[in-house]
């Protein structure tokens, strides 16, 4: 055994010595294995550091867009159970909301639009017992994000014979995203002959 070992670490001293001789070919060969090696491993660096932020984009957008539909989960949930307290926290102060069939004008910032939203929370409420008073159930939802805004869009099969079209624009603030504009329209179906 001991034997062995000695032979195992004269082999090895005599490559170390061989390698390090500058003018031996296995020298040449080393060095440039090395340099090859310190390319190869600067070059996935690199790769690495270009790639990442693309991959980090998508990770950011991943989390707002999932974000975006809790905010826009939990304002649909609160307007389906008439919560107000929880509904008006959905809004930003200076929003604007057009409101589909009653309301003509434009409603700008929370008095406004707070005072024609309860309004309708006493339409809904009407000869209902409790909640859920409505069933809000969005279609084709399509959120797009651009930065700290994000639209979202979706229909609504709320009345016979028409399609109803939502809108909603959203912005992240401190307290998380807040609708600044709602933009509620209805086109009538028409039958096919």
């Amino acid at each position: 055994m001991r034997a062995r070992h000695l032979s195992v670490q004269s082999s090895r001293t005599l490559i170390t010595t061989v390698i390090s001789r500058t003018d031996s070919p296995l020298a040449r060969i080393s060095s440039r294995c090395t340099l090859v090696g310190m390319t190869l491993r600067v070059a996935s660096a690199l790769l690495f550091l270009s790639i990442s932020p693309s991959l980090l984009g998508q990770i950011k957008a991943t989390s707002a867009e999932s974000e975006v539909q809790d905010a826009l989960a939990n304002f649909i949930h609160s307007f389906d159970n008439l919560d107000w307290d929880s509904f008006r926290l959905a809004f930003s102060d200076d929003a604007t909301v057009f409101y589909p069939r009653a309301f003509p004008e434009r409603a700008n910032g929370r008095a406004e639009f707070e005072k024609t939203f309860q309004v309708v929370f006493g339409q809904i409420r009407a000869g209902k017992t409790g909640a859920p008073y409505m069933d809000i159930q969005p279609r084709d939802m399509r959120i797009q994000l651009f930065g700290p805004v994000a639209i979202a869009t979706f229909h609504l099969d709320d009345k016979p014979g028409f399609l109803n079209r939502r809108t909603l624009v959203l912005n992240k603030t401190n307290a998380g995203w807040k609708i600044v504009h709602l933009h509620a329209s209805e086109v009538a179906l028409t039958r096919q002959p």
